[in-house]
């Protein structure tokens, strides 16, 4: 639709109005927080299924496509079945994720149904009698200590006995968080019934998005969209099974480890550490506070050794495995890194940490290419090493020194300029009749 006849009049106005649209989307939003959330939250519960679909469609994707690719060369070699081998990938993608799943239910569930009665136990047989003695000896020896945590222990009485009367609210919280997880394991089951229909759809919802796209924009605006949205496939890709692969092995060394230094709960221990490894910068510490606890509760002697050890394993990770693996998958530094996990986490949580790098990398990359191209429109350095050295005027480049140098004009350079356009005017005066002659 037209509002002008000159298309620049219509592309001014298509800006202004995405601008006043966004800024009074935002004021909105900010001045009307709560109702905002409350649209937000019911609109995510709505379209959940349709995102776990998206990321489980996502996930088996590539285990789909590295099947049909053998069906294709080994099996269908004489004639293609695509039907055929796409719904053989399907189900093979289907049963490596039920798999997986299936296997980290049956060794978490049954170790905590061995564990927790011993865990138990050494709290209340070991542990606590331990530190009963330690407070003990304390008090006996410091009596004026001992006034002051009979007044602490008085105060923790009567909040416990409020925590006991309140025990109904707590109750009703709990009921809700039942509730939660229940809905999210029906949007869980839902979704993978959706991500089967994307990934045998998958080409015919690519060809409608990519001319929906076309439609809709310059030929060099969707070859960017384009270009983004494959950069961010790939970089998600590369960093989401790098760091499943780096954390089944991080958890595998844990495991053996810990059965050769015979610590406890080996196999609960190796799992968290695993588990809590896919997540950068933070995913080690979330994991080893737990599993620390739970050594001390049952063998306070191996706690020092437990941590040293998970140090090394985590230094060897980041170091040697996590490298070897991963590469420069990513190309964030680790300011941004830690930006990213901070700002996509209180976002979207636990998921936020995992996927904030891959997209900060892709956003990034973006606003460089974008930084690039207009440096370069202005016959500017590209590096940032020529931006960081000091003593450096930023000036303009011309065309004949590539090589990024500032041209700066001294006063003797301006006065021979002077000078010599001078005699070029002398020279271009017209001869006088007698110098004709």
């Amino acid at each position: 639709m037209r509002f002008f006849s000159d298309k620049k009049y219509n592309k001014i106005f298509g800006y202004c109005f995405a601008f006043v649209l966004v800024t009074l989307l935002a004021v909105l939003i900010i001045f009307k927080w709560d109702n905002a959330r409350a649209i937000f939250s019911s609109v995510l519960t709505v379209i959940s299924p349709l995102i776990w679909g998206a990321v489980i469609a996502f996930v088996m994707n590539p285990m789909m496509k590295n099947c049909e690719k053998f069906l294709a060369r080994f099996i269908f070699k004489k004639k293609p079945h695509p039907k055929i081998a796409r719904a053989i990938g399907i189900i093979f993608a289907s049963i490596v994720i039920v798999a997986v799943i299936a296997v980290v239910i049956l060794t978490i569930i049954p170790q905590l149904i061995t564990n927790i009665p011993g865990i138990y136990d050494g709290i209340t047989n070991e542990f606590i009698p331990s530190a009963q003695s330690w407070v003990n000896k304390i008090l006996d020896d410091n009596p004026s200590i001992a006034t002051v945590v009979n007044n602490e222990i008085d105060n923790i009485m009567t909040n416990l006995k409020d925590l006991i009367n309140g025990l109904a609210p707590q109750l009703k919280n709990l009921l809700t968080s039942l509730l939660s997880f229940a809905n999210s394991v029906k949007s869980f089951v839902l979704g993978f019934i959706v991500a089967i229909y994307f990934l045998f759809s998958k080409e015919k919802l690519q060809a409608q998005a990519k001319q929906m796209i076309v439609a809709m924009f310059s030929e060099r605006t969707y070859h960017k969209i384009f270009s983004i949205t494959s950069n961010t496939n790939h970089a998600l890709l590369n960093f989401v099974y790098g760091k499943i692969i780096d954390s089944v092995i991080i958890g595998i060394l844990c495991a053996i480890v810990m059965f050769i230094l015979k610590m406890p709960y080996a196999m609960i221990i190796s799992l968290i550490i695993g588990i809590t490894n896919i997540i950068p910068i933070f995913g080690p510490f979330i994991g080893a506070i737990p599993s620390a606890i739970l050594v001390l509760i049952a063998e306070p002697k191996k706690v020092i050794i437990f941590i040293i050890f998970i140090f090394a394993l985590q230094q060897l990770d980041g170091n040697v495995i996590g490298p070897k693996i991963l590469g420069d998958k990513v190309g964030l530094s680790s300011f941004w890194v830690l930006i990213s996990i901070l700002i996509c986490g209180s976002m979207f949580g636990i998921a936020g940490m995992i996927i904030g790098v891959p997209l900060f990398a892709v956003l990034i990359d973006l606003i460089t290419n974008i930084v690039e191209s207009r440096l370069k429109e202005k016959n500017m350095p590209t590096e940032q090493e020529y931006y960081s050295m000091a003593g450096i005027n930023i000036g303009r480049v011309t065309d004949s020194e590539p090589d990024g140098e500032v041209l700066e004009l001294t006063s003797a350079d301006n006065a021979n300029s002077e000078s010599s356009s001078d005699t070029a005017k002398v020279s271009k005066k017209p001869k006088s009749n007698n110098q004709r002659k």
